[in-house]
């Protein structure tokens, strides 16, 4: 059941797997004004925030009221002007401007008396609230980003929806077209998805490269609650999804429930891979609580054989880490062959060519490239193209990786065909 709210009532209950989105959401904006924001010379920060199913704007914890979306987005904003404020000699200002919509005119009224209890005022300029479908409010909110923000574009959409549909797609494709730096986080329910598949033989013809049959597919989604259906969410919809919304970096994964078999897909699309990798991040923080179907290398969300009761399962948690970097280490090295076999490439073209792939942050990559380096699979260089013969404990954006003119298979590769 969808939550409910009534301005005359207690908000709903929160459930777990909403917990841990609200999580990931707080630590994800409080990570994005810190990085954004490192340079102590910049004199103003703009940003919108944009609630599409913004709720009541709490929910109950036990005895507690525990702030909903909508407050997280100004509890993070107020606190990161603060925080970075802090010794500042000349204070950077900060310029957010928030959108709250929701179609159901009781949520609305219920978060509109949660902002005035706790101090805000409401349509007053830099907050919004709309009782409205989203869809009908997005272009005039687009519109208004492109007018504060006409270079830019810099904003964080939440579109917390339950249903799937094109148009929805499309919306979102409108959104990375027309503001340059936006992001969108959305969020659906597992089995709102597989009902979509189920029900869309266009999708299930695209799992075709997955070499499954008609009735393979068909089993899979009946473990609609289970490994099933979210293996093939991941598998089929996410590039259907990245494509459609015109986005070049994501991360698709799930919030596990731990008392309930419902679960959420959490997607984070941008055009930026420093924006995937925070995020990415923000999913190892709360390890005990998302997942995916799949090896931890660059076969993240593949399969050789599907079969609905042995779906490799990943956990983000410290012993994945570490066989995440192992299993990395072999088609690490042939990655890097085929990309630097010509001329050598920078650190930073190999974490974007390969984030999407795999589970791993950019300090992961780092750590198998300086493993494949000590054992001289590569060679790094400076960024004026001078080998480094040092012992190196990081590596620098710039630095260069290259392939030694010795070798002529990556020696991994040579160990393995023997």
């Amino acid at each position: 059941m969808p939550f409910q709210w009534h301005p005359d009532d207690p908000p709903p209950l929160v459930e777990e797997h909403s917990k841990a989105k609200l999580t990931v959401l707080r630590r994800y904006l409080r990570a994005y004004f810190d990085t954004l924001n490192v340079n102590p010379r910049r004199e103003q920060f703009k940003l919108d925030l944009v609630d599409g199913f913004a709720g009541g704007g709490t929910f109950r914890d036990g005895d507690k009221i525990v702030s909903g979306t909508p407050l997280i987005m100004l509890e993070e904003a107020e606190a990161a002007r603060d925080r970075i404020n802090r010794g500042r000699a000349k204070p950077l200002r900060f310029d957010c401007k928030h959108y709250f919509v929701d179609k159901k005119a009781a949520h609305t009224a219920h978060l509109r008396r949660a902002l005035t209890d706790r101090g805000y005022q409401v349509d007053g300029g830099a907050i919004v609230v709309r009782n409205s479908r989203f869809e009908d409010e997005a272009d005039g909110i687009i519109a208004e980003i492109r007018r504060r923000q006409p270079r830019s574009g810099r904003a964080i959409f939440l579109l917390d929806q339950t249903g799937f549909s094109r148009v929805e797609l499309e919306l979102v494709a409108r959104i990375f077209r027309d503001l340059r730096d936006a992001e969108v986080i959305l969020t659906f329910a597992a089995d709102a998805l597989v009902n979509h598949l189920s029900m869309t033989p266009a999708l299930i013809k695209s799992a075709a490269p997955l070499e499954l049959t008609e009735a393979q597919i068909h089993e899979l989604l009946e473990y609609r609650d289970r490994d099933g259906g979210r293996a093939l969410i991941q598998r089929v919809l996410r590039p259907h999804i990245r494509s459609v919304a015109g986005s070049d970096y994501d991360t698709p994964f799930f919030i596990r429930p731990r008392r309930s078999r419902r679960a959420l897909w959490f997607l984070h699309l941008s055009s930026h891979p420093t924006a995937r990798d925070v995020m990415i991040q923000r999913h190892w923080d709360v390890h005990n609580t998302f997942e995916h179907y799949g090896p931890g290398d660059f076969g993240m969300l593949g399969w050789d054989a599907l079969q609905p009761g042995a779906l490799p399962l990943f956990h983000f948690e410290d012993l994945e880490a570490r066989r995440m970097r192992e299993q990395l280490l072999d088609p690490m090295a042939r990655e890097l062959f085929g990309l630097a076999s010509k001329s050598p490439i920078t650190v930073d073209e190999m974490r974007c060519r390969l984030a999407n792939r795999t589970a791993a942050r950019f300090t992961d990559l780092d750590a198998v490239v300086l493993r494949l380096r000590q054992e001289r699979e590569i060679e790094i260089r400076d960024s004026g193209g001078k080998v480094r013969s040092r012992p190196l404990t990081r590596l620098q954006s710039d630095d260069r990786i290259a392939v030694p003119e010795t070798l002529l298979l990556p020696m991994r590769e040579i160990s393995r065909l023997r």
